[in-house]
């Protein structure tokens, strides 16, 4: 997720988190089938496979899959179907307070848990939750994590790893003992075993990388079974952090720079950078997510209500009309990475001291682009490939949480209209906007002034603006930033 300046089952046993005593899954179904591994030696950076583009989710274990609509039917491709996935993640939606690890006022982001209801809503394989620091501090965030979990009526476990990030360099004591596996926690043991049980598995990071930095550390050979690393981290080189004219920052890299460090220069395990160029595109209405909570589904109504002290933050902030679900774009990678623009690219980075970058500072980065040639090659993820596609996106994070998505009362698109009924309109070859595009509320979501429900005027309009490669993108109509622009004509936008 990226993070904004604000003014000044369980299957296993239960573990103690400090007075809180939380549940914790620290194993499989029934008995630990071996003891939790112990840390090996560190990770050279081996011969792996090669850098890979595709993903593709699960097929369903009998746990919880909402009715998914025919425009985005999970798509089953050979053994990416089956790949298992574990999810690193600060999943803190539900509380109230305590982001960056505790040391901020403001309400945590919400994005991780809709990332889940999205990938268990496809059929992808979750093995496992393990929960770092980063939006708060890990302990709470096992609460908020177990709870998403159980409404969603998962079997997974929840196992917390990460208290702190890593030390900006590897320590040891005067004597020259090396204190590379003080790291080692619970969630990294769980890694290290699922990796073994597994034979291989995609780790999904949309929190810190602390975790998975400290499994490639210190279990080796399980880290050399990992398929592939797909994490929320990164942008282009010339990509302002900025939404709706709020400064935001790249919040899983600032939060731990040496844990991706570690990943890209120590490890060659394939990594895809899902960037900020498409997490912060294809944002889902405020009003849209405020209205899930008196929904009358017992899901939508838990996502409504835990989200509601983000949402009203981002009200109080002035935020903008429309909030993106950053961390859902990696989950969707896995469902449909054919609706998304990827490309081989190389990094650079520039680290520094964990949690300290502000919104608008630019001494601490990780860029991906295939102008970068000195580094080796991973996968860069920088847009969706159509209006259609984005749509798509959009319909999928409602409809997973219980949500309406755009209603049953949609019609199959076909390659001559767009999808639209006298009721809604999705962005297709056509225009993006049409007087009909309106939602089944008490007035039109969009209408000829593509307006919102609100008090405060219309949610989209002339003056609206993306980030793109550029700068700031200004248009009446609305255009998805693409690779490489966009083009124009008297219908909308479409991508070049």
């Amino acid at each position: 997720m990226w993070k904004m300046v604000r003014p000044t089952k369980r299957r296993a046993s239960t573990i103690a988190a400090g007075a809180l005593a939380c549940t914790v899954a620290v194993g499989v179904a029934g008995s630990m089938p071996h003891a939790l591994a112990e840390p090996t030696s560190p990770l050279a950076p081996e011969s792996s496979p090669s850098v890979q583009n595709d993903g593709w989710g699960a097929p369903d274990r009998g746990r919880y899959v909402p009715s998914v609509p025919p425009s985005v039917e999970p798509q089953h491709r050979g053994d990416r179907q089956r790949e298992p996935v574990l999810f690193s993640t600060d999943m803190s939606m539900g509380l109230t307070t305590g982001s960056r690890n505790g040391m901020s006022t403001s309400v945590p982001d919400i994005d991780d848990s809709y990332a889940l209801a999205l990938a268990l809503a496809h059929g992808v394989d979750v093995r496992g939750v393990v929960v770092t620091m980063g939006n708060s501090m890990a302990t709470p965030t096992v609460v908020t994590a177990q709870a998403t979990v159980d409404a969603l009526g998962a079997d997974i476990p929840v196992v917390q790893g990460a208290e702190v990030w890593l030390p900006v360099e590897a320590q040891q004591t005067t004597g020259g003992a090396d204190l590379t596996g003080t790291c080692v926690n619970d969630g990294v043991r769980f890694m290290a075993d699922q990796l073994r049980e597994t034979g291989g598995l995609t780790i999904l990071a949309i929190g810190p990388l602390t975790d998975v930095a400290c499994l490639t550390m210190n279990f080796p050979e399980e880290a050399s079974l990992i398929s592939r690393i797909v994490a929320l981290v990164g942008s282009k080189p010339t990509t302002v952090f900025e939404i709706f004219g709020t400064p935001l920052v790249d919040f899983n890299y600032i939060m731990d720079p040496r844990a991706e460090q570690i990943l890209l220069d120590e490890t060659n395990i394939p990594f895809t950078a899902i960037t900020f160029d498409l997490s912060s595109l294809a944002p889902i209405p405020i009003p849209e997510l405020e209205r899930l909570a008196t929904s009358t589904d017992p899901l939508a109504r838990f996502y409504g209500e835990s989200s509601m002290p983000r949402l009203e933050m981002l009200k109080e902030i002035d935020f903008g009309p429309a909030y993106p679900i950053f961390d859902a774009a990696a989950a969707w990678h896995l469902i449909r990475p054919q609706d998304q623009v990827c490309q081989q690219a190389g990094y650079r980075l520039k680290t520094g001291s964990p949690a300290t970058a502000e919104a608008g500072e630019t001494d601490i980065y990780d860029w991906f682009s295939p102008e970068i040639t000195e580094t080796r090659q991973v996968t860069s993820c920088t847009a969706f490939t159509s209006r259609e596609a984005a749509g798509r996106y959009q319909h999928a994070i409602l409809q997973a949480v219980g949500g309406d998505g755009w209603t049953d009362r949609d019609v199959l698109l076909n390659e001559e209209e767009p999808l639209r009924t006298d009721e809604w309109s999705a962005p297709t070859t056509g225009p993006l906007r049409t007087d009909e595009w309106s939602a089944p509320t008490t007035g039109p979501l969009w209408t000829d002034e593509w307006s919102a429900p609100t008090d405060t005027g219309p949610l989209w309009t002339e003056d609206w603006a993306l980030p793109t490669e550029e700068g700031l993108q200004q248009t009446e109509e609305w255009a998805l930033p693409t690779e490489e622009g966009a083009t124009w004509d008297e219908e909308g936008v479409v991508p070049e």
